[in-house]
């Protein structure tokens, strides 16, 4: 199937008849109607039949169209990169990243980034990493930062720092044991989180049964409810060292936990001079707040 081929059937399999086809791709309905025909003829089947007024795509045009959506896919992302590369001349850097990182370290690695490139458009979002991995395999992402990465089919991990995990609450003193913490007091992270799981099991680990009094999604809102006097929590030190205020105390555990942090990019991505950039000044940035 050629490329105009593939535009028409897909516009067709959409929309449900030539008309409607023509109208969507911006094309007279006869000229619609011509290319599905020569795209029949070439693949020596049909790809739809006339039911009640209606275009229904047959049964080999089901099993094509799993592919076709693919390339159509890839087409709206390239005319999207294409409109992008009209749209910022100088260049663009789209981030995605935990909202505790957000929240954190984020703002002062775009802020020296802005400094050294003023002239680069950056956008920034947060979300959980399954919504990030989703939006960086769609290319609508440059990359995504991450704290406790996996390996993900389609991307590339690369990571920058260990970062600690640490206590968070309103007892003065210097490392803390995980078996002086007081679950019954604790902020847990769920522990369908895996740093939540990796809290939970080191807890346990030392004596401790796992039942927070509290359960949240987040790092910062385990932290806000803990700053709140809702109890402690057990979050990373990036995030701690954010929201640290008076009569709250920052503690190493012991034993220590870590975590990963990472940055993930799609493994056929392209990069720019300034990414390479970005990514040693977020480095740096991690390692300023520590």
């Amino acid at each position: 199937m050629r490329l105009r081929h593939i535009e028409v059937f897909h516009a067709v399999k959409q929309t449900g008849s030539i008309g409607k086809a023509a109208a969507l791709l911006g094309v007279s309905q006869p000229a619609a109607s011509k290319v599905l025909q020569h795209a029949e003829s070439a693949l020596g089947f049909k790809l739809f039949e006339r039911v009640k007024g209606r275009l229904q795509p047959t049964v080999e045009a089901e099993v094509l169209h799993v592919e076709v959506a693919k390339l159509h896919q890839g087409l709206e992302q390239l005319r999207m990169l294409s409109a992008n590369l009209r749209r910022f001349p100088e260049g663009r850097l789209h981030i995605g990243c935990l909202p505790s990182l957000g929240l954190s370290v984020m703002p002062k690695a775009i802020e020296a980034f802005r400094r050294a490139y003023p002239a680069v458009t950056c956008e920034i979002e947060t979300d959980h990493i399954d919504a990030l991995v989703t939006a960086l395999r769609a290319r609508r992402l440059d990359f995504a930062v991450t704290l406790f990465p996996s390996e993900h089919p389609g991307l590339r991990t690369q990571v920058l720092a260990e970062v600690d995990l640490v206590y968070f609450g309103p007892k003065p003193g210097g490392d803390i044991g995980l078996a002086e913490i007081d679950s019954g007091e604790l902020i847990g992270i769920s522990r369908a989180d895996k740093i939540g799981d990796l809290i939970a099991r080191n807890l346990e680990g030392a004596g401790r049964h796992y039942k927070p009094s509290i359960e949240v999604q987040t790092y910062f809102l385990a932290c806000a409810v803990a700053g709140a006097g809702g109890g402690t929590t057990i979050v990373d030190e990036l995030t701690a060292g954010s929201m640290a205020k008076e009569g709250i105390f920052i503690r190493r555990t012991q034993p220590r936990m870590s975590v990963d942090l990472a940055f993930l990019t799609h493994e056929a991505h392209t990069g720019r001079g300034f990414y390479t950039d970005f990514i040693k000044i977020l480095k740096a940035a991690v390692l300023a707040s520590r």
